[in-house]
């Protein structure tokens, strides 16, 4: 297995865990708030993962990027900061998520600069068309 595709594994797991942790921590009924922002990006740190595995591309790593700041910081947006276990399951939960994004975006970077986006059809969409 590629390190690639091991850091897309790591994110999936981490958005199941996203997905889950409001019933597991008990907080899905207690703060809405912040089990809709789990569920939210629970389900597009997986989709992003999904698709990463078969067609990686920075665009998409930087977006995990940006999901994984958000997790960071929603505890002060969303007013749970008082909520420690929320705050810590999110913060933690964000870091990593941050931090395998940087990782595969270097590892991309490393190996591909020629095309530093998603694809050709993202710098050239009519390219793509043109050739069918």
């Amino acid at each position: 297995m590629s390190t690639r595709r091991w850091v897309d594994w790591v994110n999936i797991l981490l958005g199941l865990w996203l997905i889950s942790s409001p019933w597991l921590m008990n907080f899905s009924t207690a703060d809405r708030a912040a089990a809709l922002s789990a569920w939210s990006m629970g389900a597009g740190l997986v989709a992003l993962a999904v698709i990463a595995m078969y067609k990686p591309a920075t665009l998409r790593d930087a977006l995990a990027l940006v999901l994984g700041v958000w997790l960071m910081v929603s505890p002060w947006v969303l007013g749970q900061a008082a909520f420690s276990a929320i705050s810590v399951n999110a913060i933690i939960t964000g870091a990593l998520v941050s931090g395998y994004a940087l990782w595969a975006m270097y590892i991309d970077s490393a190996f591909d600069t020629d095309r530093p986006y998603d694809d050709e059809f993202v710098s050239r969409p009519w390219s793509s068309l043109s050739e069918q």
